[in-house]
């Protein structure tokens, strides 16, 4: 019991909030989960309370490929995006995870917002990111000439 108290104590010290969508409202809702790691700028890896941790792909924008890309103008900004996201993901308070149903990939499909505001806004905004809702995703080779 200790444990789980350190746990969510953390989590409200780093101003860490849960919210859930879609069917999975009950069981998140009351799950925190804290960013393990950032894989490249859309995809990170959540350590949740109960399930441990797993893969999860940030929903409504894409960043340039840093596995496999198609141009090394790809790599260098896709470089970029995921640096820029780590940023984001350090701040010490006002982290919200919105957890959503599963993609593909097997990967669980989530929001996060700094202080209110969508990491994906903030990506686009600054040019590290395309916004993105299925379906034939960007060739960033193309687009970055």
């Amino acid at each position: 019991m200790r444990e789980l108290f350190s746990f969510l104590r953390l989590g409200l010290v780093l101003g860490l909030g849960i919210v859930a969508l879609g069917a999975d409202r009950a069981e998140a809702a009351s799950t925190p989960c804290v960013v393990a790691r950032v894989v490249d700028g859309d995809t990170v890896i959540l350590d949740c309370l109960g399930t441990g941790q797993f893969r999860a792909r940030l929903m409504g924008f894409d960043t340039p490929e840093t596995h496999q890309p198609r141009c090394d103008r790809e790599a260098l900004l896709g470089q970029e995006a995921t640096r820029r996201l780590r940023a984001l993901l350090t701040a010490p308070a006002g982290i919200t995870v919105e957890l959503g149903g599963w993609d593909r990939y097997d990967r669980r499909l989530i929001n996060i917002a700094v202080n209110g505001r969508d990491v994906g806004d903030t990506l686009i905004a600054e040019g590290l990111a395309l916004p993105y809702q299925r379906g034939r995703r960007p060739d960033w080779c193309a687009r970055l000439g």
